[in-house]
């Protein structure tokens, strides 16, 4: 049975890899010039982490350098004139003429080609390095070099935006979102892992940043794209009506009452939750508690938080409870703790979820008779380098789900 769970859990590293691999390397055109010209690749750069990584041998070699690569251990030697750059394969660490230096990002194979962080590696040589995030290029210049300056076009890195509601989320190979802007046109955007996404209340402004998976079809979406139709950045918005005691169920209709009268459609394609866990329309009861994020102006629910209440009076709605470690993007273990503050007695759901694709752990709490809470959280993530993760974490007082409060934190 162990084996049979590790080998399970290598094959998901390998296809979680493999997947988060592909979206950016067919996404993100990144353009490296050096002494004016452009390079071209075998394997396209990468950009992750707020790294550019590029194939070893294309940059060394039009710096005039030589490479010396024993695929065996991983180890990279590259020499010009005095100069000497030594490292890894998957590790941190490097030396710059014998002197000990630690990379932000380690180096990585992809399709038999090794990717080493772009700046490190150039200064490193002795040349200089600008990175113009909006076009998305890298301009080297070896030693002494000072010809004309590239100009790189806009026009394919320029940025524009679109503003609607979003009516699918896709979080497979090549993610993506689709919205129907303004115009009644769908728009199909891909999604990188160094998109920002960001969902919020409408009605308070409580949340922040969050996975793709959660995402719904049915949020008021604004999305900013480059030119390589990629979002940069997704800020999605939804409306939530008072939680209330469940009155009356048709499943026919799919439709429900509450007990202030107030009715409304579930849509078929809708999430639902019963505390804080997934669940489906038969979740839906008389006498639980729910909440609803409907379509702007409509009746129609698209998710639906059903809570199984106590003696007491459901609240009218309950703040988001919050987190107080770990920080706001920093990196942590792959076991780590997650700790902060919620009303006294409330049941704390927290769920630790990659941005973009991969399985969620959850764990779930009581706040004390001070308000404080703790839990430990166990992850998987992709060996040798950092994956970014965002922790969202509700409370459920009487029945009642408050909205998440989230972090982004990277897993390493």
């Amino acid at each position: 049975m162990r084996m049979t769970r590790s080998r399970h859990t290598i094959l998901l590293l390998i296809a979680v890899i493999a997947l988060l691999a592909q979206p950016v390397l067919a996404q993100r055109a990144i353009r490296v010039y050096v002494d004016g010209q452009p390079v071209n690749f075998d394997v396209p750069p990468v950009y992750t982490q707020g790294r550019v990584l590029v194939p070893l041998r294309g940059i060394f070699e039009r710096l005039g350098a030589t490479v010396d690569y024993d695929a065996r251990t991983g180890h990279i030697v590259a020499i010009r004139g005095g100069q000497s750059v030594e490292l890894t394969v998957g590790s941190r660490q490097a030396r710059v003429n014998n002197t000990p230096r630690l990379l932000d990002v380690p180096a990585y194979a992809v399709n038999g080609r090794t990717l080493v962080p772009l700046r490190f590696i150039s200064e490193s040589l002795g040349a200089t390095v600008q990175w113009n995030d909006a076009t998305q290029t890298a301009l080297i210049g070896s030693p002494g070099y000072a010809g004309a300056p590239v100009q790189v076009p806009l026009s394919d890195a320029a940025s524009s935006q679109i503003s609607g509601r979003l009516m699918a989320v896709s979080t497979g190979q090549n993610p993506v979102i689709v919205v129907r802007g303004s115009d009644g046109q769908d728009h199909t955007i891909g999604v990188a892992p160094d998109t920002a996404i960001l969902r919020y209340n409408a009605d308070n402004n409580s949340g922040g940043s969050a996975p793709l998976a959660a995402l719904r079809a049915g949020d008021q979406v604004t999305v900013v794209t480059n030119g390589t139709n990629q979002a940069s950045r997704i800020t999605a918005n939804y409306h939530a009506v008072a939680a209330g005691r469940i009155a009356g169920v048709n499943a026919g209709t799919r439709t429900v009452v509450l007990a202030n009268g107030q009715a409304y459609v579930v849509r078929p394609d809708a999430v639902i939750t019963l505390n804080g866990q997934n669940a489906d329309f038969s979740a839906i009861q008389n006498g639980r508690v729910a909440g609803f994020s409907v379509i702007s102006g409509t009746n129609q629910a698209y998710e639906v938080r059903v809570a199984t209440p106590t003696a007491a009076a459901p609240p009218a709605s309950v703040g988001a409870p919050t987190i107080t470690a770990p920080g706001n993007g920093v990196t942590v273990g792959t076991t780590f703790t997650v700790q902060g503050t919620a009303s006294p007695g409330a049941r704390v759901q927290v769920t630790a979820q990659p941005k973009l694709l991969g399985q969620a752990a959850q764990a779930a709490t009581t706040a004390n008779a001070g308000g404080r809470w703790a839990v430990n959280m166990s992850v998987t993530s992709i060996p040798l380098v950092s994956f970014p993760f965002v922790i969202s974490v509700v409370q459920i007082v009487n029945g009642t789900q408050s909205d998440a409060a989230s972090i982004e934190v990277s897993v390493h």
